[in-house]
């Protein structure tokens, strides 16, 4: 059995770097249509668990058809709470977990299959290169998680620690976070999901982006 886990960010102050191209109503519904997006390109997994603290994050998911997982370290941060997943998964009987981030609205299935169509650890760097946007273990206790500042390498120095080979998979639509208002240019000309794309429709941020292309 594989499991996807997409921690999904508490939604008070939802990106707030993408402040100077819209408003928090604005961000909170993208952030909202960019997960929905994500959870689509994943329905072929057996299990797919969205980690989340907000009930409208736990809507989109069961609306879905997916499963809504209350943070199960809250207040501890990122990994402390994808650890405690990858246990529960572990004991549910998974032999391979795949994190994704909540932020890539370009990605898709066939993206999804590429990291983890085979055992050991692949990762997606972002578009930087430095970090990383999704984390394929299987075993899912392959390594440890180490999202945050620089975690492609802190992924891949565990990997050599455990003396295990770890594929990197570099394609847009897993590279394409979107953090920033030109994060948000780059996904929108690659092409984003349907949830993503009617929601910045119905915004009117589509129209500027494609003033600004």
């Amino acid at each position: 059995m594989r499991v996807v886990v997409i921690p999904m960010k508490p939604l008070a102050g939802a990106k707030e770097r993408l402040a100077p191209a819209l408003n928090p109503g604005e961000r909170r519904r993208l952030s909202l249509a960019m997960l929905a997006d994500v959870i689509a390109a994943a329905r072929r997994f057996e299990r797919v668990w969205v980690l989340n603290s907000d009930p409208d994050a736990a809507a989109v998911a069961i609306d879905a058809g997916v499963e809504p997982i209350l943070d199960p370290a809250p207040g501890l941060g990122l990994n402390a709470s994808l650890t405690e997943a990858t246990k529960r998964s572990l004991d549910e009987g998974a032999n391979g977990v795949l994190i994704v981030s909540a932020d890539v609205p370009a990605v898709s299935a066939e993206d999804l299959e590429a990291l983890s169509d085979k055992a050991g650890l692949a990762l997606a760097p972002d578009r930087s290169g430095s970090g990383t946007n999704a984390l394929w273990r299987a075993p899912a206790n392959a390594i440890e998680v180490a999202f945050g500042t620089s975690s492609r390498a802190a992924h891949e120095r565990l990997a050599r620690e455990a003396a295990l080979d770890v594929r990197v998979i570099d394609r847009p639509g897993l590279a394409l976070d979107v953090d920033t208002p030109d994060d948000l240019a780059a996904a929108w000309a690659h092409g984003v999901g349907p949830a993503t794309r009617r929601a910045l429709e119905e915004m009117g941020v589509a129209a500027r982006l494609r003033l600004a292309g």
